[in-house]
């Protein structure tokens, strides 16, 4: 006969269950939770260090220096124009403090300090295009020191103009540059409105015991258009008690992906002088890596020379911009100057003539890092 399989009680399994849990029970209950991962604290903002370097070779039919010209002012040579390297943290919300300060050497620094009045440290100042301390307050930013000025269409920098040879309104109907303190606010994403009281036109340290007001607004109703004006006022000739009044405007269209244009018109009054011009300018993206961009300036001196050449005059430029690899730009310009009247002005070999034709080979390697 069989024996009988061991039966086990009704209930075995449920009991070894319940004893298990009950004996694990304190253990889960003394587990320490987990402990949250703290939140990275936020990387201190950097300093941001770009620079160039701009060289050119420039050659004038007239066989002489050229002349009306800002910064390609050798004929027939090889000329460091200007090596530059800027050192900048702008002030945002979280960091309100910023700084810039741009270091320049080369014979456009020379050129940009020659109106610094000798006295006064040029040689130091010229090596200092811009140098200012900026305090983010709410909507405003207020900076302190020394910057270039925000009148007219073009800059000190070739690589971030149209052109390579700057336009007789850059370099002989507005200032430079500026020092004092300025107000700028976003007064929407549209709109951006500036004020400044400086020492002057182109001095670090006051001549003359006055200041100069400057006021501006800058109004983007779209992406493609841009307009900026701007009016200065002060007196700026020492010992003279007449005020010197400029009114400058620009205007930039960006008519498609590959063709803009822009507009920019200067009116100057000093006492009985007055001076004014307009440039016009247009720029063909041909390819990414190449643009061809003209340019023509019609100009009215008579009243006294202020801009140095006491006549009326027009100039003419062709420019084709080669982004060469990565960060080497190219740009091969012909420029045509003129004059109303004839033996005037300009200088040949043997005589003064009305009229000057140069070419320019310029060249602009740009760096960048983050500190």
């Amino acid at each position: 006969m069989t024996r009988p399989r061991f039966a086990e009680p009704r209930g075995f399994h449920l009991s070894l269950t319940l004893a298990a849990v009950l004996f694990a029970a304190p253990a889960w209950a003394q587990a320490p939770a987990p402990t949250p991962e703290p939140s990275p604290t936020p990387a201190p903002p950097g300093i941001d260090v770009t620079g160039f370097v701009d060289v050119y070779y420039g050659y004038n039919f007239n066989k002489v220096d050229p002349q009306l010209r800002t910064f390609d002012v050798q004929h027939n040579a090889f000329s460091l124009s200007l090596a530059e390297i800027a050192f900048t943290k702008l002030p945002t919300p979280e960091s309100k403090v910023g700084f810039r300060v741009d270091l320049d050497f080369g014979k456009t620094a020379d050129l940009v300090a020659s109106f610094e009045p000798e006295d006064n440290g040029k040689e130091i100042y010229k090596h200092i295009e811009q140098a200012y301390g900026s305090l983010l307050t709410g909507k405003v930013q207020w900076d302190v020191g020394k910057w270039v000025t925000p009148i007219g269409a073009e800059v000190i920098e070739s690589q971030d103009n149209w052109n390579y040879t700057r336009s007789v309104l850059f370099g002989y109907a507005i200032p430079f540059y500026h020092a004092g303190v300025r107000a700028t606010i976003n007064a929407s994403p549209k709109v951006t409105l500036g004020a400044q009281l400086v020492n002057g036109w182109n001095n670090d340290s006051e001549i003359n015991g006055n200041k100069t007001i400057g006021l501006s607004a800058t109004l983007k109703p779209t992406d493609k258009v841009t307009w900026i004006g701007n009016y200065m006022f002060g007196k700026e000739t020492p010992g003279s008690d007449d005020t010197r009044n400029l009114f400058d405007t620009t205007l930039t269209v960006a008519v498609s992906p590959k063709f803009s244009l822009m507009g920019n018109f200067d009116y100057g009054k000093e006492s009985d002088v007055s001076w004014w011009g307009i440039a016009a300018y247009a720029k063909l993206q041909a390819r990414p890596n190449w643009a061809v961009v003209g340019r023509y300036e019609y100009l009215d001196d008579t009243d006294g020379g202020f801009m140095t050449f006491g006549d009326k005059g027009q100039t003419f430029t062709l420019t084709s911009d080669h982004l060469i690899a990565g960060s080497l730009r190219a740009r091969i310009e012909y420029r045509f100057d003129k004059t109303d009247h004839d033996f005037t002005f300009f200088d040949d070999d043997d005589l003064r003539k009305d009229s000057q034709s140069t070419i320019t080979v310029g060249l602009v390697y740009t760096f960048g890092t983050k500190i």
